[in-house]
């Protein structure tokens, strides 16, 4: 039973992500993910409380990979440059394959008018933003990065190009390769 109930709930989330990449907020209603799901809509309030919990699981499944990929650097003992591409082209596969996702960075009115969801996304954005400029510094350090670059000027470009690739590449259709894309971008920022 517990089994059933994690199961449904993790289809639900799916399911609004993908009305979300579809129809955008204000699409994503709970009369739609029920109709989707082909279930009542008051099934819906059996696993949530309304459209604002179903965002915040959305943001938890947005940043879910975080703290794999922050480990799996950790852990492997990968520094500098390399560091950096990791980051990037975990990112930038965890997008490509599965491009509803990219949806939360560019729905602004789910997190700007509302102020949990945007102190939500801060974090979330502030902790990836802050380990790629730990990684930069430790490039610095080891000299693999000039280091009369200011790090922070680095590290947003860097972060700019993860955003903006995805952004160009969502506007696209997702017509191209954008984890090829980004880490052939990043190679030229770090590289320089």
């Amino acid at each position: 039973m517990k089994i059933d109930i994690l199961k449904r709930k993790e289809s639900i989330i799916i399911t609004a992500i993908e009305i979300l990449y579809e129809a955008g907020i204000n699409g994503m209603t709970t009369k739609e993910i029920a109709k989707r799901q082909n279930i009542s809509e008051p099934a819906i309030y059996r696993h949530f409380n309304g459209k604002k919990e179903i965002i915040k699981e959305i943001f938890k499944r947005y940043s879910i990979y975080d703290e794999v990929i922050k480990n799996t650097i950790l852990d492997n003992g990968i520094e500098g440059k390399e560091a950096i591409k990791y980051f990037c082209k975990a990112y930038a596969e965890y997008y490509q394959n599965y491009p509803e996702i990219t949806t939360v960075m560019f729905s602004f009115d789910i997190f700007k008018y509302e102020k949990e969801s945007n102190e939500e996304m801060k974090i979330i954005i502030k902790n990836r933003y802050d380990l790629l400029e730990e990684f930069v510094l430790r490039a610095i350090e080891k000299k693999e990065i000039p280091f009369n670059k200011d790090p922070k000027v680095i590290t947003d470009s860097i972060f700019g190009v993860l955003w903006s690739t995805t952004f160009l590449w969502r506007l696209e259709n997702c017509s191209f390769d954008v984890k090829e894309r980004i880490i052939q971008a990043i190679d030229n920022i770090i590289n320089f």
